[in-house]
């Protein structure tokens, strides 16, 4: 097993992860596998296809590690016995050496600490990573709500000019194809009787 520094690590800033987050805490049973993270806060704990757990900020910076990379780490698993360990072909490459204290979930905390807890809330291994001026995560952009299109503009009403020898009946079968429908356009002009309508009179078509 490796001894592991809480102190900031002389490492290459790394970008910030492209794998799948999985949350801010693995609980029993759970596993991280490469190129996996849990987040929290503005810190991230990721499993890196090279095999180290390295725990950065969000400039890339890593805070704490594992030192494991290289060594064929390909997952993370929180044991039922609950020790948390780093797995490669041959066995394992590191844990924290808690099996047998009955561990429930590893979380990433927003003071930049990770933390083992018991079922009871005790913590029985931290990265000692914790810092009393954390950075703050960046706010989740609220989704996009889509902007229903505006309702569509009512078409601008049509006129017609009455000509020798047309009746409203004709006028409506004209323009619907329906003569029932000369109620409407008397209405739409103001014609209180059907009958009567005079050659040059201007009729509103709604």
């Amino acid at each position: 097993m490796c001894e592991c520094s809480s102190r900031a690590i002389d490492l290459p800033k790394i970008p910030p992860p492209k794998g799948r987050t999985v949350g801010d805490a693995l609980h029993v049973g759970d596993e991280l596998g490469l190129g996996q993270s849990l987040k929290g806060g503005a810190y991230t704990l990721t499993l890196q296809n090279d095999g180290n757990l390295v725990l950065s900020e969000p400039s890339g910076t890593v805070v704490w590690s594992t030192s494991t990379h290289d060594q064929g780490v390909e997952r993370a698993v929180l044991q039922a016995d609950g020790n948390f360990v780093l797995y490669k072909g041959g066995g394992a490459a590191w844990s924290t050496e808690t099996n047998g204290r009955e561990a429930d979930r590893l979380v990433v905390q927003p003071d930049r600490n990770v933390v083992l807890y018991s079922k009871d809330g005790k913590a029985l291994w931290s990265s000692g990573s914790n810092t009393d001026n954390p950075i703050q995560a960046e706010p989740e952009a609220a989704p996009v709500e889509d902007t229903p299109p505006p309702p569509p503009e009512a078409p601008a009403a049509r006129t017609h000019t009455v000509a020798p020898g047309e009746t409203l009946w004709a006028i409506a079968e004209q323009y619907y194809g329906d003569g029932n429908r000369y109620t409407d356009i008397a209405a739409a002009s103001g014609i209180g009787n059907p009958d009567m309508i005079g050659v040059g009179q201007v009729l509103t078509i709604p």
